[in-house]
């Protein structure tokens, strides 16, 4: 019955560095784990079992290294990490199809981008001063590069 609870304080401190490793990143229960596992060694060394003691402080640490040794692998994190590319562009316009002065309507509220809808287009604008909301007629302000910025 006292290795079953030995055992058990061990995993929950190996579950607990496993936690600070994949969810939790602080280092709050990484240290609870560290402790937890100090504990679960120490304790058959404070009942006198000494030879138990050093088969399970053998086995932690086997099981620590071969765990430092599976998470340092490159291979490893490329189960877990996110590997997706954000494949979509910027919106561009022809600066030529709109003029300082044109009015739209804005399609969304502008807080402070947002669409407006300048006849048929459908560009993404930027309100020159604090939020527009939807459904508001606009006039364009300034056109620069890629940035169309309008007042109501």
């Amino acid at each position: 019955m006292f290795w079953i609870l030995v055992a058990g304080i061990l995993l929950i401190g190996f579950l607990f560095i496993l936690a600070e490793i994949l969810f939790v990143p602080g280092g709050v229960l990484g240290v609870l784990g560290i402790l937890i596992l100090l504990y679960g060694i120490y304790l058959p060394y404070g009942e006198g079992q000494t030879t138990g003691a050093n088969i399970t402080l053998a086995i932690t640490l086997t099981l620590l290294s071969v765990s430092l040794f599976l998470a340092i692998r490159a291979r490893t994190w490329r189960k877990v990490q996110l590997d997706k590319s954000i494949d979509s562009k910027v919106q561009k316009f022809d600066e030529n199809s709109f003029n300082v002065g044109d009015k739209g309507v804005s399609v969304s509220r502008l807080n402070p981008m947002g669409t407006a809808r300048f006849g048929d287009a459908y560009v993404e604008v930027t309100a020159f001063d604090g939020f527009i909301d939807e459904g508001v007629e606009v006039e364009i302000m300034k056109i620069s590069k890629d940035k169309i910025i309008v007042k109501k």
